[in-house]
């Protein structure tokens, strides 16, 4: 058997690195070896994929409700070439997906990258990772969801993630028995592994950029906002969310954890946190995740009322707090982690939570009924207040009443719960870092939804967009050349992101020699994205949005 032994040493090591690019499928991490698999791309680029990495260890039995810890150790050579595992999934909003098995053993992630693992002779790649949306309830980060191959193509390094979901990732007592916000935690840990690893599959730990749409847009808003972050990426992407949206904080965590406990089993009376725990950790994780406990009359988190479980404000005194201030003071103020953001939002969001014209009457009833439902607990102001303030914000709408003009309430919605706050959001981190922000309101084939009309109401709702990054869908014939025009334009602007912190780092003919101009708190610049890309100004209402909220509302406030 040959020794290494001084110049030997030399030729050893060139062996084991020649080993491993002759076999880039193999991967040996510091918990031990995986094995992934080589991919086509759209383009017909070979990609190398492996999924169900285990970042953190199974979060059951005693490690149920508690923050993420280390994998341990594996022998052998682990099988990462399909995804098998979702994290358990909340609510009604989950559609089953072929080969996923709901499960508390989820916490898994996927790299996929064009370059060779182990060829050391590459220049590593920028690094994209994708944060899933879903309300906190439902979603995954795995390939049958999120294909990679439109970024693969665009030269980039992806990472996908799955983390806890429901009550599993977002019941807290408040008081450290239960830690707070464990699903962000679990993305926290998530983005500590990729920092530490990225470079054995040929990415750069210093060219990260996190990003996510809807709940994985708010949570990318979280990892921005906690100082535990620091060092981790160096950019960020937030499609339709943001962490000072109402719908994205919970004000009684405490309040329904006890109320599922009670739901769970009748004869539990207590207002103790260990035998709360005690209890939780005695069930089966499906009997958490099929609770019955909804939102409480003045307990309800936004117009989505079905949201209960969702990120917290923790107490700073708290071992590993991730989120200890006030989400809109933290980025008014600039205790945030620096660094430059994409934020942005489609034309009519709302159409997505108000299906049917029945629903849409439903709302207008409502907000007409009491106008200070349409503030609710939204903001903190006295009830005189909210009712001049939600007066005046349903005259922004409708000289008239909501019920004789419904099409205005869904447009309200979409303001409410998406645009208001994420424009709010891209004004003031423009006071601190580059902050680009956009509006897709390009209307194809492509996203599902071309023919959707509601109240009178068109346009693009949320989460539409999302199909345009992700080559999930199968391509066809028929498919619109413009759709996929649109699709490559998106594509570019965020990889060149990705790559340089500037979406338009050159003047381009295919995005329309457009540059995309950046942010200031007195000049609210967007990208509207249609079937040309232009830049605009004041988006949307939310100029005669702030003049109401920034009268009545009592600071400091958490949301907006």
């Amino acid at each position: 058997m040959m020794k290494c032994n001084g110049l030997l040493l030399i030729l050893c090591a060139l062996r084991t690195s020649v080993a491993d690019v002759d076999d880039p499928t193999l991967v040996t991490l510091p918990e031990g070896q995986i094995r992934g698999q080589a991919l086509q791309s759209p383009n017909d680029n070979v990609y190398y994929a492996f999924q169900d990495i285990p970042y953190a260890a199974p979060p059951i039995g005693e490690l149920r409700f508690q923050a993420p810890v280390a994998p341990a150790k594996w022998e052998g050579i682990l099988n990462t070439t399909k995804n098998e595992k979702i994290c358990y999934q909340s609510g009604d909003g989950y559609v089953p997906i072929p080969g996923l098995n709901p499960t508390e053993d989820c916490l898994y992630l996927n790299v996929y990258t064009p370059l060779k693992p182990g060829d050391a002779s590459q220049t590593p790649l920028a690094v994209l990772i994708w944060i899933h949306g879903g309300g906190f309830q439902t979603g995954t980060g795995a390939i049958q969801s999120y294909k990679p191959g439109f970024f693969i193509d665009n030269n980039i390094v992806v990472v996908t993630i799955n983390y806890r979901l429901g009550a599993l990732g977002f019941l807290t007592t408040e008081d450290g028995v239960i830690p707070g916000n464990l699903g962000l935690k679990d993305q926290h840990f998530a983005l500590q592994w990729v920092k530490n690893n990225i470079d054995l599959f040929g990415g750069d730990p210093e060219k990260i950029t996190i990003s996510g749409q809807s709940a994985g847009a708010a949570s990318v808003g979280f990892q921005l906002i906690s100082q535990r972050n620091k060092g981790l990426f160096r950019g960020g992407i937030l499609q339709s969310l943001t962490p000072i949206a109402q719908g994205a904080h919970q004000n009684y965590a405490r309040f329904y954890a006890f109320e599922l406990a009670r739901s769970l089993d009748l004869s539990f009376t207590l207002d103790n946190s260990t035998e709360l725990l005690e209890l939780l950790q005695s069930f089966p994780a499906s009997n958490i995740t099929d609770n019955t406990v909804t939102a409480a009359v003045g307990k309800e988190s936004s117009l989505l009322d079905i949201l209960i479980w969702l990120p917290v404000i923790e107490d700073a005194n708290l071992d590993g707090a991730l989120l200890t201030g006030l989400y809109h003071e933290d980025i008014r103020t600039g205790n945030i982690n620096q660094v430059p953001i994409i934020i942005g939002f489609n034309s009519e969001e709302g159409l997505a939570f108000l299906p049917s014209e029945s629903a849409v009457e439903t709302s207008a009833k409502y907000f007409d009924s009491d106008l200070t439902n349409v503030i609710r607990n939204q903001f903190n102001m006295t009830k005189k207040n909210k009712l001049e303030a939600g007066t005046k914000l349903r005259k922004i709408y409708t000289n008239g009443t909501f019920e004789d003009d419904p099409g205005q309430v869904v447009k309200f919605y979409g303001d409410d719960l998406f645009t208001t706050p994420s424009i709010r959001h891209a004004k003031l981190q423009s006071n601190y870092t580059d902050v680009y922000m956009y509006q897709f309101s390009y209307k194809g084939n492509m996203g599902g939804m071309k023919d959707l009309e509601i109240a009178g109401v068109r346009g693009v709702r949320h989460a539409e967009e999302v199909v345009y990054f992700w080559n999930s869908r199968i391509p066809s014939d028929s498919d619109d050349p413009e759709d996929i025009i649109t699709s490559q334009r998106l594509l570019t602007l965020w990889s060149n992101f990705v790559k340089y912190l500037n979406p338009t780092p050159e003047v381009d003919s295919f995005l329309g020699n457009v540059t995309w101009e950046k942010v200031s708190p007195n000049n609210l610049v967007y990208l509207h994205i249609n079937d040309t890309l232009e830049m605009q100004k004041n988006p949307k209402k939310y100029l005669k949005w702030e003049k109401i909220i920034d009268k009545y509302a009592i600071p400091p406030l958490i949301n907006y």
